[in-house]
Order: C-alpha cells, then structure tokens, then sequence
C-alpha cells in the first residue's frame, strides 16, 4: 500500500497534467466566455495560460524523474522537446478536430516557453541541491 501511495504522489501529478491539457484545449470556446470577459482588457492572456500550462506539465514530468536525472541538461532538453511536440500536437488537434478553435503558432511557442523556463528552473534547483552539503546523521542520497 505504502509504494501504492508513493507511485500516485510521483506519476499522479503527470497523468493529471498529461488528460487535462487535451481536455482544455478541445473543449468549444463558448466554455471560456465567462472567463474571457474580465480579462478582455487584457491581451496575450491566453499565451500567460499556454506558458503557465506547459511550465505545469515540465515540472510533473521531472518530478518523475530522480534529483540527479533532473539535474543533467541533456535530459531536462528531452522533456522539454517531448513538452513542446506535445504543445504542437494539442494546437494540430485544436485545428482539425474542433471548430470553434484554431491552430496558433504562437499557442505553441507559448507552450515551449513555458516547457523550458520550467525546464530550466528545475535543472538549476536540482544542480544547486545537489551541491549541499548533507547534514550530519541524516543518510546520503543523491
């Protein structure tokens, strides 16, 4: 039960990112009127939400990975790549398949903007915790 727990804690936030972006990016715009009126004064709102998104959804995929796979450059530049194909697919998928919605270049390099500034973040955190020096009586873990 205890590694039950330990898996949900580790890949839950993944699997919740991975199902809620299609749902958000397919549903019908009408869905997002009530949303949109407040915040019309405001352009580029939804490129915040895009990079907001995929910073979300990098972060859930290095959290999978352990500290000192998060801290390799070589790696954070893999899920960034996987995040940003994963953005163009959503943004493909919102042309074809609805059409209230429509495909946005600028969606998808909003959606890589948040992927590697998450990326980024992540790395440098991991690197620089990696760097402290463990306490006495605690174990070593890396």
């Amino acid at each position: 039960m205890n590694a039950d727990i330990h898996s949900l804690r580790r890949y839950g936030p993944a699997l919740v990112m991975t199902l809620l972006i299609p749902a958000l990016s397919l549903l019908p715009a009408h869905f997002f009127k009530q949303v949109a009126k407040p915040l019309a004064p405001f352009g580029g709102v939804d490129k915040i939400i895009h990079v907001l998104l995929y910073a979300a959804l990098t972060a859930t995929y290095l959290h999978v990975l352990t500290r000192e796979r998060r801290g390799r450059l070589a790696t954070v530049l893999r899920v960034v790549f996987f995040a940003a194909l994963y953005g163009l697919a959503m943004e493909v998928c919102q042309g074809l398949f609805t059409t209230s919605r429509s495909m946005d270049p600028l969606d998808a390099l909003a959606n890589t903007a948040g992927a590697l500034t998450s990326a980024l973040l992540v790395c440098a955190w991991s690197r620089r915790s990696s760097l402290r020096p463990v306490p006495e009586g605690e174990p070593h873990v890396r």
